[in-house]
């Protein structure tokens, strides 16, 4: 009995150190690392997503109006946790703060207090410059307490679509149209250049079927004046026409139209029935 409860216990021994061996603690995020002594308690990511934080959830304001914030790229949210020892909330986010500037950041919240109870609860931003393209990457830092805080790093990073004219084609002729997305920057009508493959795709479908005509159409989600989004979505679909008659497509062939918010095909009260909301459509025209 005594031997079988031995072999036992080193069976349990053995399966646990084999489960660590091949489950090894997830890393940290090579542009900033952990507070030591902290372990990870959860990491989901690198994938691309939308991040948003109402005022409520940030430490102070963001300008003068206490905008919410609101960034979308790679996103990768790690959740730190110390069950041994106790650090402050002052400690670990002076610690950040730190970090971030000698990586030339800056703090985009502000008007907080300096104590360990004033930098918790809410999440402090820093904005850090990319040395490979021109957007920043954004770190969140969200101080839990004295045992354990997160960091949310969004990097630059276009989502990527997997258009052909194999999908092109299909959608058509499921439904009469098809559903292309563009990274257009926020506010802006020019073309942006992560585009050229998509436009290029679609003026190779065009040329292989000569008695095809569009009407590109612009749509966008409820964030902000309805005559403002309408705008914006007519230039965007007159800048879409624009960059393929560029491309050698008969003007004949494509007209442009911008709806603004007033064909949602998702819930506008959430990021992501937003994110579909913004979109170009390519609807077949006699």
């Amino acid at each position: 009995m005594f031997r079988l409860l031995l072999w036992l216990l080193w069976a349990a021994f053995a399966a646990s150190t084999a489960h660590a061996a091949a489950s090894p603690e997830p890393s940290d995020h090579p542009l900033l690392s952990r507070i030591p002594g902290f372990e990870v308690h959860s990491k989901t990511g690198p994938r691309f997503d939308v991040v948003k934080i109402e005022d409520f959830n940030i430490a102070g304001q963001i300008g003068k109006n206490s905008q919410a914030f609101q960034a979308e790229g790679k996103v990768t949210f790690i959740d730190y946790n110390d069950d041994k020892e106790t650090t402050s909330p002052a400690f670990i986010y002076r610690n950040y703060l730190s970090a971030a500037k000698s990586l030339g950041g800056v703090q985009l919240n502000s008007n907080f207090g300096p104590t360990s109870r004033d930098v918790q609860g809410g999440h402090h931003i820093f904005q850090i410059p990319s040395k490979s393209v021109a957007e920043p990457t954004y770190v969140l830092l969200r101080i839990n307490g004295s045992r354990r805080y997160s960091l949310t790093f969004i990097e630059p990073s276009p989502m990527v679509q997997q258009v052909t004219v194999g999908k092109l084609a299909q959608e058509m002729a499921d439904q009469g149209f098809a559903t292309i997305r563009l990274n257009f920057a926020t506010g802006s009508a020019e073309v942006p250049p992560d585009a050229a493959q998509t436009l290029q795709t679609i003026v190779q479908w065009l040329k292989q079927t000569p008695s095809l005509h569009l009407s590109i159409e612009g749509h966008t989600d409820n964030v902000g004046q309805a005559a403002d989004n309408k705008r914006l979505s007519q230039a965007r679909a007159d800048a879409v026409r624009s960059a393929l008659l560029a491309q050698g497509i008969a003007a004949g062939r494509l007209t442009a139209k911008g709806w603004g918010q007033e064909q949602p095909i998702a819930d506008n009260r959430a990021d992501a029935g937003r994110a579909q909301n913004r979109r170009v459509e390519l609807v077949k025209s006699p």
